[in-house]
């Protein structure tokens, strides 16, 4: 099967994840407790996980913070 979201195929990959950092121990690529991790770690600090960011822009390099505020700027800034 093959998925194509935001630019990014995936091909057969054992979770849908689209985070391309695959040195980040949350990624589910690298456990097998899927996106909670991420999610959980990302609640606490309350933050927007990247993939959500990636959504809506692939270009994330100018944010410096990943909060629920930032995100509306950010998503705002892009739509």
């Amino acid at each position: 099967m093959l998925i194509l979201l935001k630019g990014v195929i995936m091909e057969n990959q054992k979770h849908f994840c689209t985070c391309s950092d695959l040195s980040c121990k949350l990624n589910p690529h690298n456990h097998s407790n899927g996106c909670d991790l991420c999610i959980k770690k990302n609640l606490k600090a309350r933050e927007i996980p990247g993939c959500f960011l990636k959504l809506v822009n692939n270009d994330t390099s100018k944010l410096k913070e990943f909060t629920i505020e930032k995100f509306v700027d950010f998503f705002n800034q892009n739509k």
